[in-house]
This record gives structure tokens, sequence and C-alpha cells, in this order.
């Protein structure tokens, strides 16, 4: 099972503990954190200790939880650095 945009809102650590009770063979949880839900140290802090203690219920032995967090954009790139063809290699 995949949660995209993980908020760490109220209502979707309910819906997550709800599932935690209700799926037997549930092999894999992944949690896809949401970009703006990093913003801040303390919510970050309190979504890792809501998502950790989650993680301890007797059900997460059968289960694994994976935590990610949003795909991050790099524009570094060997390709690009390499194209001899741009005149300018500073301007994207």
């Amino acid at each position: 099972m995949v949660i995209h945009e993980y908020r760490g809102d109220q209502s979707e650590l309910r819906f997550l503990k709800f599932i935690s009770r209700r799926a037997e063979v549930l092999q894999t949880l992944y949690v896809l954190l949401n970009r703006e839900s990093l913003t801040s140290v303390a919510k970050v802090r309190k979504m890792t200790r809501r998502l950790v203690a989650l993680s301890r219920l007797a059900w997460s032995d059968d289960c694994q939880i994976m935590v990610l967090g949003p795909e991050l954009q790099n524009d570094w790139s060997f390709q690009k650095a390499s194209d001899l063809t741009v005149d300018d290699p500073f301007h994207w």
C-alpha cells in the first residue's frame, strides 16, 4: 500500500491506524511525505514520532513501513555539464 503526499494530519494518522488494525496481510506500507510538510523541524519531529509509534504496533511485525521523503529536483547533470553546444553553461 502506498500513501502519497502524507502531511501528518490527524485524519491521515487515524487512517493509518485504521489500516493497521484491519490489514491482516499487508506486507509493505509506503508513506511518501509531502514537500510542504518538511518546512519546519518541529513538524518533522512530531510526524516522525507518530510514524515510529505506528511502526511499533503488533501488526508491524509482519509489515514493513517505509517512510520516503519527497522527490527533489536535481539540476546537476553530467550530460548538461558536458554539452559543448551550449553557449552559456550557467544559463538553464
